[in-house]
């Protein structure tokens, strides 16, 4: 096995333009209160070009339900012009059958600029099965798309958190093909990326919108759920910003890994007895840099 350091400027990001880079992001935002995080600070910031939002499921949520949710912020953060597609609300019954709908059609349309040199970036913080059912519409997607994502427990266990629970057969999809793959895994967001309501108040509330909508949504949910914050980080009243891990790693205010590509047993384990190329893994984080970063682009003029 290797491991080979390397920055997000690695070579699956050195083909774009330095201007503004291309994104698609798939997400379950309105499951808890880290997807608007992302979505605020890509559709905000002055070095992404944030081309759409294809909203996916979770338990007690649907693709409609949170559609809704990423427009609140999108209008919040006066991107309301950027498309927002509900993708499935469903998760794949079969790794060979794509569930298409308009957000599927939406990530391959839009890959058809790009190219292997030039790569539109594919963010999957949610439920994969949207990027799972591109690929298998068209697996020439692979081709023309780089995926960072939120999921797995740790490397090189890999392991059954959220997003990857929410959809097994879609990440046995991604990793089954050529797709360049970048991991944020819950580990790293839980080290990196914690925050209390006393932290969002002093970093967000006395900024532009959504900074206050962040606030507000924030201490909202964690009025609601009092012991998630203790029972997932063992603080008491902390709650990781998981999302916000993508973003940094795109942004340069994160450091890789790259190991031997996994495959994926039923049970969400990862099996390394025959490795497929490699897979970028993020280990560590500058996270005051990122929440500048964020404090800086929801400041900007628009």
């Amino acid at each position: 096995m290797f491991v080979a350091c390397v920055m997000s400027a690695c070579a699956l990001m050195a083909e774009a333009s330095p201007a503004r880079m291309p994104v698609i992001l798939t997400s379950d935002c309105g499951t808890e209160i880290d997807d608007q995080w992302a979505v605020a600070h890509l559709a905000l910031s002055p070095r992404v070009e944030l081309r759409g939002v294809v909203t996916t499921h979770a338990p007690g949520l649907t693709s409609d339900a949170s559609a809704r949710a990423v427009r609140l912020i999108l209008d919040q953060s006066a991107r309301g012009s950027i498309p927002v597609l509900a993708g499935s609300s469903i998760p794949l019954a079969d790794r060979t059958k794509p569930l298409r709908n308009a957000g599927v059609d939406f990530i391959i349309e839009q890959s058809k600029h790009f190219s292997a040199k030039n790569r539109l970036r594919l963010f999957v913080i949610g439920a994969a099965t949207d990027a799972a059912s591109a690929l298998l519409v068209d697996p020439t997607l692979a081709d023309r798309v780089a995926i960072i994502a939120m999921g797995f427990e740790s490397w090189p266990k890999g392991g059954p958190e959220w997003n990857v629970k929410n959809d097994g057969r879609a990440w046995q999809v991604l990793l089954d093909s050529n797709v360049p793959i970048v991991v944020a895994d819950a580990a790293i967001a839980k080290k990196s990326l914690l925050m209390t309501p006393d932290d969002v108040v002093k970093r967000l509330a006395h900024r532009a919108e959504p900074g206050p909508t962040l606030v507000a949504q924030f201490n909202d949910w964690m009025t609601k759920h009092p012991d998630a914050g203790k029972s997932v980080t063992g603080l008491d009243k902390h709650w990781p910003i998981w999302d916000e891990a993508t973003t940094a790693y795109l942004l340069g205010f994160a450091h890789a890994e790259s190991h031997p590509r996994p495959t994926l047993r039923d049970d969400l384990i990862f099996d390394l007895a025959h490795p497929r190329g490699t897979i970028e893994w993020i280990t560590s984080i500058d996270a005051p840099a990122l929440w500048d970063d964020l404090a800086k682009s929801i400041d900007a003029p628009r």
